[in-house]
């Protein structure tokens, strides 16, 4: 039985196939991606407001841990 060599890898262009038609025209543009800048507000005024809600009861917590 014949020894098994590993052959080196080496990379191969893809290839079109061939039942497709030949592009003649360049693809179209892409789109650029959207603007995500009005999440990232939002976002930033969920947080806001989720930690003026949490400043109180986390002071109330440490009060009644404290006077324990």
């Amino acid at each position: 039985m014949p020894e098994l060599k590993q052959r080196p890898y080496a990379h191969q262009a893809p290839h079109r196939p061939s039942h497709l038609a030949r592009r003649l025209t360049p693809p179209p543009e892409r789109k650029p991606p959207p603007d995500l800048r009005l999440f990232l507000y939002a976002g930033m005024a969920l947080a806001v407001v989720v930690v003026i809600l949490l400043v109180p009861y986390l002071i109330g917590y440490l009060v009644n841990l404290l006077s324990s």
